[in-house]
Parts: C-alpha cells; structure tokens; sequence
C-alpha cells in the first residue's frame, strides 16, 4: 500500500482526475524548454536595491519562469516567480538587506495576465499585522516605508484565484528581509526554505503530486555544499518561508539559538537565554539565527527530520539519478563538508563492543523490522518489536558498534545527538572522513561503527535509509549516555520513546509510546525526584507532556534538551511543555509534594492521541 506523503496536507486539495489533469502542464520535462526564463537559485550573498537621496528604491516583478531544482538538466516546474526588475527570476525572491533606519520605496509590477497579486511584508519592522499590496493583472503597486528594528524577517506573495480566494501552496514566492543593526552583523549566510506544490493525477504520476522543497532554489543533492573550517564559527540565518512546520537537525554538532522570530517580529537572545540544540522546530513562516563551529572533519548533513519533506518520493517524475551519492534523500537537505582539520573527540578507558541486530518479522502488517541485542530475540508479538533496546553507554568511553543486518532490505543507522567522526555518522554513502564511508549496509551484511560519547545525555539511534517505512517498521530506540562517576536508576529515570507503527499521517491510531498503547504504572515516593526523558522519532507530527492531579496542571521542570542540560536558570517549571517536534529530545523532573495519583500525559495536540503514565505517590516505600 503507498501513502501519499504530505504531511501536513496540501493545502489544494487532490480532487477529480479531470481537475488534476488539468494541472500537469506545470510539470517540465528534463531537458525541454517551456520559452520562458530560468529561475536562477538564489544564494542571498547578494541585496538588491539602488540608493538614491538616501533612500532605496526596489524594483521587483512577479512573472512566470521554469523552475529546475535538480539542475538544468532535471525536470520542473512552470511557476510563478519574483525578480528584480530588468534581472532573472530568483527563488527564493531577492534579498532585501539594509541598515536599520533605512527609508525603502519599493515598487512591485504583476507581469501575470491571469491572476491578482497580494504582497505582504514591505512594512517596518516589528509588526503585528501583516501590511498587503494588492495589485491586478498588468498593474503596479507602490510602497514606502522605514525599515525598522534588527532581525531576521520575510516578505512574500499570493495569487488569487478566479474566485478572488488566496491560494497555495506556492511558497516560492518569498523571499528574505534582513535588517541589520548599526555597524552591521557579524558574517553569516542566509537560507530559505521555499515550497511548492499541487495535486496532480496519480496517472500521470504515482506520488499524487507535484513538490518542491527547497533550500534556496534547490533539491538535494543538489543544494548548495558548505566547505566551513575546523575550529570557524558559522552564522546561519535560516528562515521558513513556507507554512509547514521544519524541525532542523544537525549532524555531529551542537548549534546555539540566537533569535528565533516570525515574518514580522524577531526575538533575539541575550547570550545567558541562548539554547543548545541538535534539533529545533521552526513553525510555518518563522525565522531563526543559529552559530555551531565544527570542530571535526568531514561531511554531514542539516535537514528537516520531518521523514516526509526528505523523502525521495518527492522527487518530480523524470527526476535524473545522481552518480556521486545514494538517492535516498531529497528536498530539504544541506550538504556540508567541513575541511580537513583536528579533531576534539576525547577517549578514556578500555573500548567497548557491542553487537546490534537488524532484524525483520514475517507479517502482512507494515510493523516488522526491529533491533535487537540477542540475535535469536523474537517478540512476542510485531509491536513488540519497537522500540530497540536502549543502549545506556558512558561518557568518553569509546564504543564500537556492530551493526548485522539480518533484513531483506538495506540499511544504515545513524547516531542522533552524538558527537563523532563523520564516518561513523550514518547516513549511507555520504557520511565520510579520514578516507571512510558511512556504508548502505546490505542484506547479510555488517558494518562497525565508532562512538564517541562526548557529553552525558538523551539520545536516539534510528535508520537513516528510507526512513519513513524503517522508522514506522520499528528501526528506532533510546541512547543514554551517562556521565562520568554517574550510574543509571530505572526506578527514578524514566524512558519516553514516541513513534508510529505504520507510514500513514492520517492514521491517528498509528501512534505509539515505548511500542505500547497501554502504559505501566509508575511509583514514587513523596520528595523523591524522578528524571522523564521524552525522545519524538516519529515520521512527523509534535508532541508535549504534562503531568496532572486530579485533572489540575502539576508543573514538571524542564532541565535539558536534546541531550544538553540548561543552566540553572533556564531550568524552569511549566505545566504544559512547550511543542517536541520530530528528532528533539527534552528532559524534565517531576518531584511529587504530596500523596494520590498523577497522570503523565504524552502526546499530541492534535487528533486527540495521548498515552498516560499513572505515578502513585506514596510517604514511604510499599
């Protein structure tokens, strides 16, 4: 059975095959011209604008334009695109960058024969309300106004239809709104997130619609690669110009947060209120301003964890196969390669070795892969087969971990949150450093990978191949790292694991906790401190934990996330977390105060899916 994978769904709908048919024209074949201009991707190195008396003056144009995400060679798209006037259509839009203080004039022509315009966000910043310039076919609009406070924003367009009613998805029509502070912003680079999209007959191709997820203008692989140097801080500004919700993970390192905002308001950090993170979900039309230094060698990689916006089914028809890397990603993906250089890795005591099992389940249910530490471990039943078995490993204590593949599909894990030698990170034929390759491993095969275990914390280990099917197969589990001098305390630490049992979005049933519908009591002791580590490793979806008493909001403390704990000061009381998305991890403490029975709530806010956890909380031991 295929899903089709859109999560959330389309904004157009799929409708009658006629109607669908009647949208394909858009679809580019590989190598054949449409007459009309070439998007250019846009790398935001470069403003656009003129200076005169002091003021700048835009000149922008929405016209149709062939939009190649794959090269030139690849299929795409016939869509609607913005430019400065006189210059190439550009996704995403140009970028507009001045000084705080600024005075712009912008001036926007609608170049479409067939559809009014409405411009949002050439207004000053912040805002609360976003300003419009509606503008008809053939006709200029114009707008002054003073640019405002610093900080990461986005303009973008909408067409109406013939009903006069907005549509979407069509998010390549956005571009980047950077406004800096007096004296300028430290070096940094911009990335926009664009996305289109429309409904298409599965006739014409099985997927059921046409996509674009993009990281300014491009597909992976065909994103832009970054070639940063060991031990150089980089400063990224990554804005989500599209309405869906992004959780962005990177591989093998820690960034800090400095500013997260929306379209028309930022918020930016004070350096005591930065967060650390490996993942941190951006909600549709938000921005974010992120520093890591890489501080190992290698290639690795920044997407979406959302499984769906990475999937190679999302790949247009006709899409060209890639000599330099394994298809099994697209869409959302950066690509980076950081130079050769020292490595920061530390290692203490004698190595350990663990052999991991990848195993299948003879079922006609989807739910039949899971790992194992025992190679002749059957469940009981297939749900039983997920989560894996926690590793519970120490800090700095190198571990090396066989992997044996006793599937009738390929494979490769990846080791989420750790901080490791590039090679060893996972992700199959990319992952490289030191002349070694993160290997696809095949069916009867083997492969051993080195982990480093530089911090103690909340992990994961999962596949990072095909992920949607593996990881709703069961291909997911906990990874504890403890600290040094620490021990591990099953009666006060408590794992939380959320994953889906099948690849259906819509399938609110579908959803699990520790591969359970029903959860175990858990007990207490009034006074007594106990640790909740909540993973999300599910193909999509946001989830939040509260615990309650007696239907009343009990506060749990937030002290770390992703593996990372929060200084003193940001470990903080709060009675509903706020929303985990796919790929974060978050640690809370929960200390009962008096006796009677609490219930711990996970899940997510929406369709009503939750699993609870009963704690009695007692004055003494049973």
């Amino acid at each position: 059975m295929r899903f089709l994978l859109l999560f959330p769904l389309l904004l157009t709908t799929l409708t009658s095959g006629a109607v669908a048919q009647s949208l394909h024209p858009r679809l580019l074949d590989a190598g054949i011209s449409s007459g009309l201009p070439l998007v250019m991707a846009n790398d935001n190195r470069t403003p656009v604008g003129t200076f005169r008396d002091g003021v700048l003056e835009l000149d922008l144009d929405v016209v149709w334009a062939d939009w190649r995400i794959e090269g030139p060679d690849g299929p795409g798209l016939r869509v609607a695109t913005l430019k400065e006037s006189g210059k190439e259509p550009t996704i995403p839009g140009p970028l507009l960058r001045v000084a705080a203080g600024t005075r712009i004039r912008a001036r926007v022509r609608n170049s479409l024969a067939d559809s009014t315009i409405a411009v949002f966000g050439l207004q000053t910043r912040p805002a609360e309300i976003p300003d419009s310039l509606v503008i008809g076919p053939g006709e200029y609009g114009e707008v002054e106004f003073v640019a405002g406070v610093p900080g990461t924003y986005l303009y973008w367009v909408q067409l109406a239809g013939g009903t006069g009613q907005f549509t979407g998805e069509r998010e390549q029509l956005s571009g980047a709104f950077i406004i800096d502070p007096e004296g300028g912003s430290p070096p940094d680079r911009i990335f926009v997130m664009n996305i289109f999209s429309t409904a298409i007959d599965t006739t014409l191709h099985e997927y059921g619609a046409l996509e674009a997820l993009t990281i300014n203008g491009m597909s992976w692989p065909f994103t832009e690669r970054q070639k940063p140097e060991v031990g150089e801080p980089e400063r990224w500004r990554i804005i989500n110009a599209s309405y869906r919700n992004h959780p962005m993970h990177l591989h093998g390192f820690f960034y800090d947060i400095f500013s997260k905002g929306t379209a028309l308001s930022d918020v930016i950090y004070k350096p005591e209120d930065r967060r650390t993170v490996v993942t941190e979900t951006m909600r549709g039309h938000s921005t974010m301003v992120m520093e890591w230094t890489p501080k190992r060698p290698g290639n690795w990689l920044f997407h979406c964890h959302l499984s769906f916006h990475v999937a190679p089914d999302i790949r247009l028809p006709g899409a060209v196969e890639s000599e330099d890397h394994q298809i099994h990603m697209a869409g959302l993906v950066l690509g980076i390669e950081v130079q050769p250089g020292p490595s920061d890795l530390i290692e203490k005591g004698e190595p350990r070795e663990i052999t991991l099992h990848v195993n299948e389940y003879a079922d006609d249910s989807l739910y039949t892969y899971g790992f194992s530490l025992d190679p002749d471990f059957r469940p009981d039943s297939l749900r039983g087969a997920a989560p894996g078995p926690p590793l519970f490993l120490n800090q700095y204590q190198t571990t090396y971990v066989t992997v044996k593949n006793h599937m009738s599909i390929p494979t490769g894990i990846h080791w989420h949150g750790l901080e490791i030698d590039a090679w060893s990170d996972g992700v199959p034929g990319w992952s490289a450093s030191d002349g070694r390759v993160s290997p696809v491993i095949q069916p009867g095969d083997e492969f051993t990978y080195k982990l480093s275990l530089m911090r103690p914390g909340t992990f994961i280990y999962h596949s990072h191949l095909n992920d949607v099917y593996q990881l709703s197969g069961g291909l997911y589990a906990p990874l504890i790292v403890v600290g040094e001098g620490d021990t591990f305390d099953p009666a006060r630490d408590h794992l939380a694991i959320v994953g889906w049992k099948t690849p259906n979005p819509r399938s609110i049933v579908d959803r699990e906790l520790n591969g359970r519908f029903e959860q175990p009591d858990q007990y207490a002791v009034v006074g007594e401190t106990h640790r909740i580590r909540l993973m999300h490793i599910a193909p999509a979806g946001q989830i939040t934990i509260r615990m309650l008493k007696e239907d009343s909001p009990v506060p749990l403390r937030a002290v770390a996330k992703d593996g990372a704990e929060f200084p003193p000061h940001q470990k903080v009381e709060v009675e509903v977390s706020r929303r985990i998305g796919v790929g974060e991890t978050a640690d809370f403490e929960f200390t009962p105060t008096e006796v009677g029975i609490y219930d711990l709530v996970i899940g997510y806010r929406r369709g009503g899916w939750h699993q609870k956890w009963i704690v009695v909380a007692t004055d003494g031991p049973e």
